[in-house]
């Protein structure tokens, strides 16, 4: 049995616990204990591929165990963000999820690749909108920060996200749990998972999970509930998912250990609760005093840049300043049926200690799922025409699927106490198809006579007599082949106190990019090599300073549109980061600390550009168009104020620049209707120059805290908890000139659990019922501007009872 200090944000939490085991009493099941000695604080992590004492680890990590997941209420990456300095993550109601650490925000939303590479039980999940897997039978989440391409390989650009699921375990005996939660909006889940081990040598494990919500958003739209199979139905930001692993573990030899596992998600998300703007610049002009108008009033809200059109009908492209606060309610069409997706990962791993020097192992995967996305971003859902007069527009995409396999061989090897290390090799090869479709469906006047969006998804053919209008814009395929050796060496000193680490990966990616529509077929191997030093040495047997330089390299890709040659493949994106830190215990581990402060050289960052700048009409390409330098601080603690009480606190604050000579000429394109660029000379260049901006989309401070109480109700154990979270405000684009405000969010819970069996906990998630924007982005094309915001999740309650056995 390991005993082991949960930490919310790499930090303790109010009590020292049992993580949650298989064939072990719940982590929510455990006595409180007294807070414990210096050398019983240990956090098992495996992000450098083996288990680890958190403190041990010359890493910025925060590590969330299945006791966190229920008692801080996380949901999914938006929580955990919430919770973990220096992260943050964005949902755009669809595919392009887009994790951030450390300020380095992609610019690309609808970037195939994003800057945080995500791993499920070790294998790599290589598409935006498969990362967020929701938290059901899940033993720990881990983010790891900083630049881990030397460890992890492709796109751990900033840094790491590691879902550890509960698997077989080999106990002896037959051990599970049993969870259900009834709560507000409808919200109703159950689930459950098995552990079977009658002897010493084999386990055998399943779980299942089934959770469904109507959402906490009401929907303004007249014909809000249609009772559509793929739709927003009811409230808006619902979901009905469900997932299933099964999973074995057989030790046929000593020393000797197979594994092998299978993990299904089924996701039907709708569509988030959203408002949009635009300029409309490609139809007809707008006045935009004429705000009072309900089928036009949401465009007017564009009040900068410079002035389009002619007296009285003028208008401004931009939006400056915070972005309007939600009213009471939301307005989404329907038919905008949010994400279908389904998710298969097969594991299978084989390890041979050899010896106590030596040992090898070797790590298959495979991912393959298939997506379905269909939202839309009319300003005016009700009367519709932002594209295409009369028509109500949707951007269907992704759709498709994709398939990849994994092959991971390592050699661990000790030599004496002074060296230790390992070497291998990887192999992957997958392909991706993707088609991207803006269908445009006349606007609902009766609940039994509208155009379902089901059934247009992937249709790239008109039907106008039918009132369907699609445009086929993308049918592209991406093959990828990565071959990598890596290795790493530390060294340790006699007394053990300072270690020296060097480790380094060489990879070769070689991706082919179809465009099925044009028949264009571009092939090219991005080579890279992303090394990483650290040293390390312990102040005390409690506390441990460390200095890391770390590469950090992200794929590059194609442009099949690109009329120049040299343009038809953009580099890959490159960062190197220094860091400093130091993490322990004091005052025999009542007080528990991690500080880190680090600096990022982020180069030729990936930034759409018009394929032809003095063609306003030209389609968008990918250039390498600038630089930024980032540099922060983040600190995390918790200190065990008396046995029953404890507080814990996480903060952040990160600068990241643009550097000189970076454009984003978004802000430079004309209009194919003769107006100028959206910029004037005063509110943003003109020529798109970004130089000295702040990087968009992604908070400069955030900071969290949480207060814990942990005693007896009579002779059973009883917990209660308050959290409160906050964000500064920040930009929403590369101009800096939209604002998403700041926000403070509140969370509470409290549970009891009876004779270590039956534990029931009531929670309460944005306590405060706070109204806000969780994000936004920006689209501006030669033919208008629309921009995009994304409401955070209103208040929840309810009731979670778990019975273990």
């Amino acid at each position: 049995m390991r005993i082991l200090l949960n930490r919310s944000s790499g930090l303790a939490l109010a009590t020292a616990s049992l993580i949650a085991i298989p064939g072990q009493a719940s982590a929510q099941d455990a006595a409180p204990a007294a807070a414990p000695s210096a050398n019983e604080n240990i956090i098992v992590v495996t992000a450098r591929g083996r288990e680890e004492n958190l403190d041990d680890v010359p890493l910025a990590i925060s590590a969330f165990s299945e006791e966190d997941i229920g008692r801080l209420g996380l949901q999914g990456l938006d929580d955990v963000a919430r919770f973990t300095p220096g992260f943050s993550f964005e949902s755009f109601s669809g595919g392009f999820a887009l994790p951030t650490i450390r300020g380095q925000a992609q610019s690309r939303v609808t970037a195939l690749e994003t800057n945080v590479s995500t791993f499920y039980d070790g294998i790599y999940i290589p598409r935006a909108w498969a990362v967020d897997v929701g938290t059901a039978n899940l033993e720990r989440i881990e983010i790891v920060k900083g630049p881990q391409s030397a460890r992890y390989g492709r796109n751990a650009f900033a840094g790491a996200i590691n879902y550890i699921p509960k698997k077989a375990e080999i106990t002896g005996d037959i051990s599970g749990e049993i969870e259900g939660t009834a709560g507000s909006d409808d919200r109703f889940d159950i689930g459950g998972f098995v552990n079977f081990s009658v002897n010493e040598w084999f386990a055998l494990a399943g779980s299942y999970n089934y959770s469904s919500f109507d959402g906490s958003w009401e929907n303004a739209h007249p014909f809000n509930d249609l009772g559509l199979d793929k739709g927003t139905n009811g409230n808006i930001g619902g979901w009905e998912n469900s997932s299933l692993t099964v999973s074995a573990i057989v030790e046929p030899a000593p020393g000797f250990t197979l594994e092998a596992s299978y993990a299904n998600s089924d996701i039907k998300n709708e569509a988030r609760a959203s408002r949009y703007f635009s300029d409309n610049g490609g139809g007809g002009i707008l006045d935009p005093n004429d705000i009072t108008a309900t089928d036009r009033g949401l465009r007017a809200i564009t009040n900068c840049g410079a002035l389009r059109g002619t007296a009285p009908n003028q208008f401004f492209p931009l939006v400056c300043g915070d972005f309007p606060a939600p009213a009471d309610t939301a307005l989404v069409d329907p038919r905008s049926y949010g994400t279908f997706a389904n998710t298969g990962i097969f594991r299978f791993s084989a390890t041979y200690e050899i010896s106590d020097a030596i040992t090898i192992s070797y790590l298959f995967g495979n991912i393959n799922g298939d997506v379905d996305i269909g939202t839309s971003g009319e300003p005016d859902p009700i009367n519709c025409g932002t594209l295409v007069a009369g028509r109500c527009n949707f951007q269907v995409t992704p759709v498709g699927d994709i398939d990849y396999d994994s092959h991971e061989v390592r050699l661990a090897f000790k030599a004496g106490n002074s060296i230790s290390g390992a070497i291998g090799g990887f192999y992957s090869e997958g392909v991706d198809r993707n088609t991207f479709t803006s269908v445009n469906l006349a606007p609902i006047t009766s609940a039994t006579n509208f155009i379902p969006l089901a059934g247009n998804s992937t249709a790239a053919q008109s039907d106008p007599a039918n009132g369907i209008l699609n445009i086929l814009l993308a049918n592209e395929q991406t093959d990828t082949e990565v071959k990598a050796v890596f290795g790493e060496l530390l060294w340790t000193s006699g007394d053990g106190m300072t270690r020296i680490g060097a480790e380094g990966r060489y990879s070769e990616t070689e991706i082919t990019g179809t465009d099925i529509r044009r028949s264009i077929t571009l092939t090219d191997t991005f080579k890279e090599f992303t090394p990483r030093v650290t040293i390390e040495r312990d102040l005390n047997p409690d506390v441990m300073a460390y200095a890391s330089a770390a590469r950090g390299a992200k794929a590059g890709g194609f442009n099949p549109t690109a009329t120049r040659v040299e343009d038809r493949t953009f580099d890959p994106e490159f960062n190197w980061t220094y860091e400093f830190g130091l993490k322990g215990s004091v005052a025999n581990g009542r007080v528990n600390f991690n500080v880190a402060a680090y600096y990022t050289d982020w180069t030729d960052i990936q930034i759409n550009a018009p394929n032809d700048l003095n063609n306003p009409n030209s389609a968008s390409i990918t250039k390498n168009l600038g630089n930024a330098e980032i540099y922060g601080i983040e600190l995390a603690a918790s200190v065990f104020l008396t046995d029953n009480l404890t507080v814990d606190a996480t903060f952040s604050h990160t600068e990241g620049e643009y550097s000189d000579g970076t454009t984003d000429f978004r802000f430079a394109r004309g209009s194919a209707f003769g107006f100028g660029p959206p910029c004037d000379d005063v509110i943003c260049p003109i020529n798109g120059d970004i130089s000295g901006n702040k990087i968009e989309r992604t908070t400069p401070t955030q900071a969290s805290g949480g207060i814990q109480y942990d005693g007896d109700f009579g002779s059973n154990e009883f917990f209660a908890r308050v959290d409160a979270s906050w964000q500064a405000s920040f930009f929403g684009d590369s101009a800096n000139l939209s604002v998403i405000p700041e926000r403070f969010l509140v969370n509470a819970a409290a549970g009891i659990t009876f004779n270590e069996t039956l534990s029931v906990r009531l929670w309460a998630r944005n306590l405060l019922d706070k109204k806000y924007v969780s994000n936004a982005f920006a689209v501006l094309l030669p033919f208008g501007n629309t921009y995009g915001t994304f409401y955070g999740e209103r208040r929840t309650f309810g009731l979670t009872a778990k019975v273990d056995f």
